[in-house]
């Protein structure tokens, strides 16, 4: 084999491994929120963890890093792997992430975890009316988080810790594990859909 085609091959290897880092740590960072939840007790909460479930009258779907199903409540918890400093206000659009004098925005996290809420709003409500539906937003490796206008961010030792502040009894053991056994049983597992969502999200990340 030339030079050249060993070149183009590396060249190649290189671009594939720099389009696929992005979603390596994405994945270090939910699983890594996915630890510190479930050191959660095992007899009070119940975590699953990479939640697909059909939204827009299940015209679409729409992905949950994690769902715990609780005899306090359900709490959403999107993880975001953004370093830095972190400046927003919970009712901005968008929040800016810092580092150095390099400034970048991004969609505000609790924002699109309120799609992912209506989406268990949708399972669980018509059958249990009254419950709390939370949402929470972590951030593994962030350096600093100025967040106003909401006490449901932070890293995920932060975020563990304000899910077991939450301590009033709203289900009894029954109540909670059916509605765990009902988001177990929408979440989508089908390969081919959760290959479609992922290049959905690919897409509009592109626009």
């Amino acid at each position: 084999m030339s030079i050249f085609i060993w070149e183009v091959v590396i060249l190649c290897i290189l671009y594939w491994v720099k389009t696929q880092i992005p979603y390596w740590q994405g994945k270090f960072g939910e699983n890594f929120v996915s630890r510190k939840l479930h050191g959660l007790d095992s007899g009070r909460y119940k975590i699953i963890d990479d939640v697909l479930l059909p939204s827009n009258g299940n015209t679409k779907t729409t992905q949950i890093d994690h769902v715990v199903v609780s005899n306090f409540g359900i709490f959403c918890i999107e993880t975001k792997m953004y370093s830095g400093w972190i400046f927003g206000n919970a009712h901005q659009q968008y929040w800016t992430q810092v580092i150095y004098h390099n400034k970048t925005r991004f969609y505000n996290p609790l924002r699109q975890n309120y799609a992912h809420m209506k989406a268990v709003e949708d399972l669980v409500l018509p059958l249990y009316p009254s419950i709390p539906i939370l949402s929470f937003v972590a951030f593994p490796i962030a350096g600093k988080l100025k967040i106003s206008g909401t006490d449901r961010v932070g890293h995920a030792v932060d975020v563990v810790n304000k899910i077991e502040a939450i301590d009033k009894q709203v289900l009894s053991d029954a109540d909670r594990d059916n509605i765990y056994d009902i988001i177990s049983r929408a979440n989508i597992m089908d390969k081919n859909t959760r290959k479609k969502h992922n290049i959905e999200i690919k897409e509009l990340k592109n626009l």
